[in-house]
């Protein structure tokens, strides 16, 4: 097993956080906080439209890789103390090394640092990872909320794409994220 194959499995921490590998039985449990239409308001993607769809994506998601087999999927659900879930964090690893995030953090965790430190466990163990070449990410310029997120975790704007999609209506405009890594 290949030591990102390895890091898709393994369970992360972040203090109080659990991050666990997404599997399809998470459907039901993340359903409600993915559901939320807010939380598509930077991302040309809609809600799921109920728990089977949901458990059909992260039955795809839960292969690990994509269909060609040239990217490597890891993806956690962000579960609290009080058993409940907070969010996703997501990273695709292109066969290059280079590994771009997103995330998803439920409206009603937002604003505690749950993203930070759930995002920040992610990133930390992708740097450690000797496969990983580069950790990237692409944001929306009007999500604020996400631009400081990365910004706090260190990573350093390295562009900006004008006209990067066209969604709910009109152009979406990113900036270009990169974590400098050492060693």
């Amino acid at each position: 097993m290949s030591s990102i194959a390895a890091l898709a499995e393994t369970v992360l921490a972040a203090r109080e956080l659990r991050l666990e590998p997404l599997r399809p039985g998470h459907a039901e449990r993340l359903f409600d906080g993915l559901a939320d239409p807010a939380l598509y308001r930077f991302i040309p993607q809609e809600p799921p439209a109920d728990a089977a769809a949901l458990r059909a994506r992260f039955e795809r998601l839960a292969a690990r890789r994509s269909p060609a087999g040239d990217q490597a999927w890891l993806n956690w659900a962000v579960r609290l103390p009080d058993d409940g879930y907070a969010g996703l964090v997501e990273a695709t690893v292109g066969g290059t090394g280079a590994a771009d995030i997103a995330y998803f953090v439920f409206r009603r965790c937002q604003g505690r640092g749950i993203g930070r430190r759930a995002v920040g466990a992610v990133v930390e163990a992708l740097a450690a990872e000797p496969a990983v070449t580069a950790i990237g990410a692409s944001i929306d310029t009007r999500n604020a909320a996400s631009i400081a997120l990365v910004e706090a975790l260190g990573f350093e704007r390295t562009g900006l794409i004008r006209g990067a999609d066209h969604f709910k209506g009109g152009p979406s405009d990113e900036f270009r994220y990169q974590l400098p890594l050492t060693g």
